[in-house]
């Protein structure tokens, strides 16, 4: 069997266990019109990746701790984030003109240091972001949705673009738990969604994460270390995932 196909029917087993919050091996055998002993392998894996937790005959979601609202976790590991912002926004120069911002606490942050730039087009999601950015001089767009309290941000999980034919010099994204994955993730199936469309939408592709994010894990991988420009996060992440990461795109460890 094809790994890319072992790949698409492990997401689908995430995604429907994180919609049905268990399920049985019996339906996913059915389901995928495989073998007990592949679906087994498969909830294996996902366990390892700390998104279920296998019982008797089928498996159940591990339920997460429900995040602090990002206007509260901003403080959080300043100390951290802020060298990681000083270097992401030295990549900022008079050549970007159009800027992608993904949501989070790290990002309101990024947001904040770019009001002291010239003019640029900046497109979000993230209310908290635009906030730091009200009073800016640059042109701000938001990509709509539902709104979320948590996160806030706007969610939109439908099929209609937003914004169909723009194309970003640059965008920062931001990310969840790394641990036990094979790239950067989030805790919701809707901002992964927003996360990978802001990915097709740049032309450079920047995530930045403190270190705390490698030792807990998240729901959903987003995309590959491979599919980023640059990572940006501190020095002493584990060895493992700096090698890791270096062989697949640029790393930065300030």
């Amino acid at each position: 069997m094809k790994a890319d196909e072992i790949i698409k029917r492990r997401n689908e087993i995430s995604n429907i266990i994180h919609q049905q919050k268990s399920v049985k091996v019996s339906e996913l055998v059915s389901l995928f019109g495989v073998s007990d002993e592949t679906v087994r392998k498969d909830l294996t894996h996902l366990e390892k990746e700390g998104i279920l937790k296998k019982k008797y005959g089928g498996a159940e979601l591990i339920s997460q701790k429900e995040l602090t609202p990002v206007l509260y976790r901003t403080p959080d590991n300043l100390e951290l984030k802020s060298p990681l912002i000083s270097a992401a926004t030295q990549l900022v120069d008079e050549q970007i003109s159009s800027i992608g911002i993904d949501q989070g606490s790290t990002m309101a942050l990024l947001a904040n240091h770019l009001n002291s730039f010239s003019q640029k087009e900046i497109f979000t999601s993230s209310l908290a972001a635009i906030l730091e950015l009200v009073h800016s001089e640059h042109n701000l767009y938001c990509f709509g949705g539902k709104y979320s309290d948590n996160d806030m941000s706007f969610q939109n999980n439908t099929t209609a673009e937003i914004f169909p034919d723009i194309q970003l010099d640059l965008c920062f994204l931001g990310s969840s738990g790394v641990k036990n994955r094979k790239g950067f993730c989030t805790s919701s199936l809707v901002d992964a969604e927003i996360k990978r469309k802001l990915l097709n939408k740049s032309t450079k592709k920047i995530v930045v994460l403190d270190k705390t994010k490698f030792d807990s894990s998240s729901l959903v991988e987003v995309a590959g270390w491979h599919e980023i420009d640059l990572v940006i996060s501190n020095k002493g992440i584990p060895v493992d995932y700096e090698k890791m990461i270096r062989a697949q795109t640029k790393l930065l460890l300030v």
